[in-house]
C-alpha cells in the first residue's frame, strides 16, 4: 500500500462515517446522460451505496426538453426517458466492476413515484405537456430507500386523471430533495465549480449568478441548487461530469472538487477542544509517518490543545495547526495539516489571532512546504533570524527551511 494512498483513505474515513444514512437526491440531465463517463459515475454512484448512502437518482431524457411540449414530442420525451431508465438500470446492475463489490447486487426501482400537474401558462404561452411536480410519494420512496434500493425519479409524472407530463429534471430533483428532506442535492453538469469557488454560501452564489452571463441550462441548474437550500437543503453540489470521480473527489475530501452551496459558512475554523485531541493525533499522525512533522506524543498535544486550531466541515475534522507563542512579539506556526484550500483558512485564523496577541513576526519551519509558505507571504530566512530561544531548539539534522512573515 502506497503512502498516497494511506493517506488518502484516513483522510477520507470522517466523511464515509459523517455520509452514511444520510439522503442524497442527485440529477442527471440529458448532456450527463449522453457524457463518455455516464459508466464512470454510474459506478461512483453504486459505491455511494455500498457505504450506505440513501440515494435517489433523478434523470432526464435522452435530449433537452425545452418550450411547449405537443403531442408528439411529449410522446418522443417519454420514450426517451424510458431509454434513459433502461440504461441506468442495466449500468446498476454490473455493480462496482473490478473490485471484491463487483458482485454486489444494487437494487433499482422505479414507478408513478411523482404525481404531476400542468406548468400551464408561462409568459404567454400554454406550456401543453410540460407539468411540474405535485407530489412525491415521500412514504414510498422511503420505504424503497429503507430496504436498501436506489429509487430513480423519471422526468415524466402522472396528474390524478392519469395525464402525462414531463417535468424539468431540475424542478423534479429540487421537489424531491425537499419533500425528503434529503442532506445533498448533487447536480452533475459540464463545468465542476462556479467562478473558480468551491464553497459559496446562497448569498455570494447570487451575486455571482446576478453579475455573470449565464446560459439558460447553467442558470436554471444554479437557481435550483439555490431553491434547494432556501427550502432546506442543507448542501448543494456542482460536479462536472466529464472528469472521472469527481463526486468522490467532491465528497470524501476536504478540498473537493466542485462547487458546494449551503445557507451558512459550514467550514468552521475554531479553537481546538480537549475532546478533539484524538482526531488532531490522526491528523497529524500521517505526516509524522512520513518524516514531515516532527512528532508530537498525545500527552504533550493534550497539555497544549490550547495553542491548536481546527478546520471543521460538517462535524469531521479536516485540518489542523498550532500558534506557539515565543514572547516578544514572536510566534511560531506548527502542526499545520490541511490541503492548499483548508490551510489557507487556517493560516488567515492563526494571522488574526496572532495580530490580537500582539505578535508582529511568524515564523514557520518546514522541510516540504516552503514554496507555499512563499505563496502567502512568507519570506525564507537564516536559522539565526529565529528568537533566541527558538534558535536552541532547532534541528540541525532536519535542515528545516525557515519562514517568517510580518503582520501588519
Amino acid at each position: 500500500m502506497s503512502d498516497s494512498y494511506a493517506q488518502w483513505f484516513r483522510a477520507s474515513t470522517p466523511y464515509i462515517r459523517a455520509h452514511r444514512g444520510r439522503t442524497f437526491v442527485v440529477m442527471l440531465g440529458a448532456d450527463a446522460l449522453t457524457s463518455d463517463n455516464l459508466v464512470n459515475i454510474v459506478h461512483d454512484l453504486a459505491l455511494l451505496t455500498v457505504l450506505g448512502v440513501r440515494l435517489v437518482v433523478v434523470h432526464g431524457a435522452t435530449m433537452e426538453v425545452v418550450g411547449p411540449l405537443v403531442e408528439d414530442d411529449l410522446q418522443t420525451a417519454q420514450q426517451g426517458s424510458n431509454v434513459v431508465r433502461a440504461d441506468l438500470e442495466a449500468l446498476f446492475t454490473t455493480g462496482i466492476p473490478q473490485s471484491p463489490l463487483r458482485n454486489r447486487h444494487i437494487g433499482v426501482v422505479s414507478g408513478n413515484l411523482v404525481t404531476a400537474q400542468p406548468l400551464g401558462v408561462v409568459d404567454g404561452v400554454d406550456q401543453l405537456g410540460r407539468g411540474k411536480p405535485r407530489r412525491v410519494q415521500v412514504d414510498v420512496v422511503r420505504r424503497l430507500l429503507d430496504a436498501g434500493n436506489v429509487v430513480l425519479l423519471p422526468p415524466v409524472g402522472y396528474s390524478a386523471s392519469g395525464a402525462a407530463y414531463f417535468i424539468a429534471p431540475e424542478m423534479l430533483a429540487v421537489r424531491a430533495a425537499v419533500d425528503l428532506n434529503a442532506d445533498k442535492l448533487i447536480v452533475y453538469h459540464a463545468d465542476s465549480r462556479i467562478d473558480e469557488r468551491g464553497d459559496l454560501t446562497t448569498s455570494a452564489f447570487a451575486e455571482i449568478r446576478d453579475q455573470k452571463d449565464l446560459d439558460p441550462v447553467t442558470d436554471r441548474r444554479l437557481a435550483a441548487m439555490a431553491q434547494a437550500c432556501r427550502d432546506g437543503v442543507d448542501r448543494a453540489h456542482l460536479v462536472g461530469f466529464s472528469e472521472d470521480g469527481v463526486l468522490l473527489k467532491e465528497l470524501f475530501t476536504a478540498e473537493g472538487a466542485g462547487t458546494q452551496v449551503g445557507d451558512g459558512d459550514y467550514r468552521v475554523i475554531r479553537r481546538a477542544r480537549p475532546a478533539d485531541v484524538g482526531a488532531i493525533v490522526e491528523l497529524i499522525r500521517p505526516l509524522e509517518d512520513s518524516g514531515v512533522l516532527v512528532r508530537r506524543p498525545r500527552d504533550r498535544i493534550e497539555r497544549d490543545v490550547a495553542d491548536f486550531f481546527v478546520a471543521e466541515l460538517d462535524g469531521a475534522l479536516t485540518g489542523c495547526c498550532a500558534l506557539i507563542d515565543l514572547g516578544d512579539g514572536n510566534a511560531e506556526l506548527a502542526c499545520l495539516v490541511g490541503g492548499n484550500a483548508v490551510g489557507s483558512r487556517l493560516l488567515a485564523a492563526v494571522e488574526e489571532a496572532a495580530r490580537n496577541l500582539g505578535v508582529g513576526r511568524l515564523f514557520a519551519l518546514t522541510t516540504t512546504a516552503a514554496d507555499w509558505f512563499v505563496e502567502h507571504g512568507f519570506a525564507i530566512k537564516t536559522v539565526a533570524e529565529l528568537p533566541a530561544d527558538r534558535q536552541g531548539l532547532y534541528n540541525f539534522r532536519r535542515n528545516s527551511q525557515v519562514l517568517l512573515k510580518e503582520l501588519q
